[in-house]
């Protein structure tokens, strides 16, 4: 178990890294010792609205772990940074919280799981809404009340935000280093998918337009999963508003996830027209909170590095349906 204050390095200083600066902030076992980006401006910046004892610098992951000592890191960074600076945490005895995808390529993926676990370190990814009361909460009803609900029989997915409009001039536009809009944003709503039902597609067939970008903006997705139940799912990148839906179609009742508003989702049940919100949710989290519980305790997360191996072999087959335009094998 590590001691108390929980000592944490953070890589990547833009608006995810804020996002983390700021849970990290509130959280009072936790004492930020360096803040690391590639702009000195962003991490100075980032060091001044958060964290003011902590060091503001460029250096590499290697470097910074061995002038700082550290129990855990979190990383912000572009994704192509991900793994060589999560596997030099692991091998230096610190645990990591990730922002996803921990890699690219599968092969790497399942490298860091099994490392994590030989090291007896903490690997954990940034998945937000598997912390969420209301994602909590629908895993609960799909598993726990299975019976009210009876046997899932279809899903749907649908979403939509101002996406295409912001990532000109990005690494998000770089068809080497990400999968566009369904891989970034819509690899959230697949990986709750994951999360609530404990199943993963078998086969997906997918179309999608890229709308004058360099990635995919727009896909549309079809997939089988065990016992006959499929999945419809939709991602709009280039609307002008941000919306999700996730609805699970079962024989007796549905279970349906809405949100108009980024990590505001209401969850509801409804069975014979009747449509109701689930009144007992299960309490919030984040990942940053669960992390240093996970730090301490040495209790995986709900979030562990081998739930990206489903996510990325979703993904890897939507890419291979697109280019083929036939089924692909998950």
């Amino acid at each position: 178990m590590a001691g108390l204050p929980v000592r944490v390095g953070l890589f990547g200083c833009g608006a995810v890294g804020r996002l983390h600066a700021q849970r990290l902030r509130a959280d009072s076992r936790v004492k930020l010792i360096f803040l690391a980006d590639a702009h000195s401006v962003s991490a100075e910046r980032l060091r001044n609205e958060f964290a003011p004892q902590a060091e503001a610098t460029t250096g590499d992951c290697a470097s910074l772990l061995a002038r700082f000592p550290v129990d855990g890191i979190v990383i912000c960074t572009p994704t192509g940074l991900h793994y060589d600076q999560a596997i030099t945490a692991l091998e230096r005895g610190v645990d990591v919280l990730c922002e996803k995808p921990l890699a690219p390529e599968r092969e790497r993926i399942a490298r860091l799981a099994e490392r994590s676990g030989q090291l007896k370190r903490i690997l954990s990814i940034s998945y937000q809404r598997r912390y969420l009361a209301a994602y909590r909460t629908a895993r609960r009803e799909l598993t726990e009340r299975a019976e009210w609900y009876g046997p899932l029989r279809e899903i749907h997915v649908f979403v939509c935000e101002r996406w295409q409009q912001t990532i000109r001039g990005t690494w998000r536009d770089d068809p080497a280093l990400g999968a566009g809009y369904f891989g970034d944003a819509g690899s959230h709503q697949i990986d709750i998918v994951h999360y609530v039902t404990g199943q993963t597609a078998r086969r997906v067939l997918a179309f999608s337009d890229r709308r004058e970008s360099r990635v995919e903006i727009v896909t549309r997705a079809i997939a089988e999963f065990d016992g006959d139940v499929q999945l419809v799912a939709h991602f709009v990148g280039d609307a002008n508003h941000w919306r999700e839906e996730i609805t699970f179609h079962c024989r007796d009742a549905d279970l349906l996830l809405r949100s108009e508003k980024f990590y505001d989702p209401h969850l509801y049940h409804a069975k014979a027209n009747q449509l109701e919100a689930v009144a007992d949710l299960l309490p919030d989290s984040d990942p940053d909170r669960a992390f240093i519980d996970a730090v301490i305790s040495r209790e995986p997360t709900v979030s562990p590095a081998t739930c990206a191996l489903g996510t990325h072999d979703w993904t890897a087959a939507v890419l291979r349906s697109i280019r083929s335009g036939g089924w692909a094998a998950v």
